[in-house]
């Protein structure tokens, strides 16, 4: 099967979808139990000179003016090697792809309880010839699934699902999250890790996040229909996105994922499908009707508390974290990181682009659209910021076409699925053409399969 995908790709004339036959690589969980970093600076040079479909270089210019990168059609000689050329070649890239090391974070809380041992024993169920990205493609079908059945089935967020739907939707973001583990421990099984796993299994991870917000808005019954509920249910999902992105930001910086040993992303995600599944038994009632007498507040529902509680401590851990990353003494920055790129201005800037991207929200009149184009977006920033460390230090962090793009949002008509179609497809296609252009820099300079589906045998 992923022979046919390629050759099918190969027979498109364009060169957007040629760089999507890209190569295979590792999640970001890919070596648990080490703790020095692994450098890829062994790999070999790529000697197959692709040739460019697009057409003109100067269509292709405009292009990556548009999509706010280099030029992602026209082939350059790798600077590590006589012979072989790839996509994004330069002295300064190729240093930066061969510099790279990954370093395995720590476990969090549910992780060291029971999580990893599941993935170690799970992993063994499947083949080794089967790609750790297509166990995290996979993955992402399954949140992908979840989020369109909830969009479908409550798309006003008040809880008007059938209960069968939080039963479904708990098992695929369940099934999402242990593809999310077991495919690093599959990379490591077949050798077969790259810089480029961490990249693919942060994109993914950024997507996903997208829909647990989602779902527990639907499950508090918040709704978007009145500006008060509008206002709650966008800073809800901007300060989920707001806080994923300081983990972006201080993983490029540092090199290492931060983990909170207490809560961290691991744990709430279990704690949001296990209240799925209470939702979908007993309804959500309970977090209005139990009320807790605390300390100095007094009595507060369950709902409440929970949610307070969750966030309050989520944005402790991860602005602690980051501050904690930045000021650090041992602090291990991007062998090629430009002295003129500060962590606290590339967070700023995408706190401001997210804060963007919460007004084009609250604006617009068909919600739902207007969110999934936002996610897709969200995406794509996130692997702008991880090309900075992994590819190309001089990366811009701000794409001004998908400030645009989000800009459309909010003055299509509601009721328009056409043209809000449109905008989600113009959203993709920017998603895609930033991943295969990295994709192919990286795959090109480091000698790995063209193919993201195909582990390329040992030699």
């Amino acid at each position: 099967m992923p022979g046919k995908c390629a050759n099918v790709l190969t027979r498109f004339p364009s060169a957007f979808l040629d760089n999507l036959s890209v190569p295979h690589s590792r999640g970001a969980r890919d070596v648990r139990t080490a703790r020095r970093p692994r450098t890829w600076a062994s790999g070999a040079c790529a000697r197959v000179r692709a040739r460019s479909a697009f057409g003109p270089a100067s269509t292709a210019r405009a292009l990556d003016l548009l999509t706010g990168g280099f030029d992602a059609s026209v082939d350059a000689a790798c600077s590590h090697r006589a012979r072989g050329s790839h996509v994004g070649a330069s002295k300064r890239r190729c240093a930066q792809v061969r510099a790279y090391a990954y370093t395995s974070p720590n476990l969090s809380l549910c992780e060291r309880l029971f999580l990893d041992r599941w993935w170690s024993l799970g992993v063994e169920a499947f083949p080794t010839w089967l790609a750790p990205n297509a166990m995290t493609a996979l993955g992402l079908c399954c949140v992908v699934a979840a989020y369109v059945m909830m969009w479908t089935m409550s798309p006003a967020l008040e809880f008007e699902a059938s209960r069968w739907v939080y039963v479904a939707c708990a098992g695929l973001a369940f099934a999402y999250q242990m593809m999310d583990g077991m495919d690093g421990k599959q990379a490591r099984r077949t050798k077969s890790g790259s810089p480029l796993g961490e990249v693919i299994d942060h994109a993914c991870d950024g997507l996903s996040m997208c829909f647990y917000p989602l779902v527990v808005l639907d499950i508090f019954g918040v709704g978007h229909a009145t500006s008060r509920a509008r206002a709650a249910c966008v800073s809800t999902m901007m300060l989920g996105r707001a806080l994923f992105v300081v983990d972006t930001v201080s993983s490029t910086f540092s090199g290492v994922l931060p983990v909170s040993k207490f809560l961290d992303s691991q744990d709430v995600q279990l704690i949001v499908q296990t209240l799925m599944l209470v939702a979908a038994t007993i309804g959500n009632r309970f977090l209005f009707d139990v009320t807790l007498s605390l300390p100095y507040v007094g009595a507060q529902t369950v709902g409440r508390v929970g949610a307070v509680f969750c966030i309050t401590v989520g944005t402790i851990a991860r602005v602690g974290t980051f501050i904690k990353t930045i000021l650090a003494s041992d602090k291990h920055e991007p062998p090629h990181w430009p002295s003129y790129r500060s962590p606290f201005k590339i967070a700023a800037r995408c706190a401001l682009v997210e804060a963007f991207h919460g007004l084009c929200l609250y604006k617009s009149q068909n919600f739902a659209f207007a969110h999934a184009t936002s996610s897709i977006l969200f995406g794509e920033s996130e692997i702008r910021i991880m090309s900075i460390r992994v590819s190309d230090p001089d990366f811009p962090v701000t794409n001004w076409f998908a400030l645009f793009i989000m800009a459309c949002t909010t003055v299509v008509p509601a009721g328009d699925a056409f043209t809000s179609g449109v905008l989600i497809g113009t959203a993709l296609f920017v998603f895609l053409h930033r991943f295969s252009s990295l994709a192919a820099q990286i795959t090109g300079c480091l000698g790995m399969h063209p193919n993201i589906f195909i582990i390329r045998p040992r030699e």
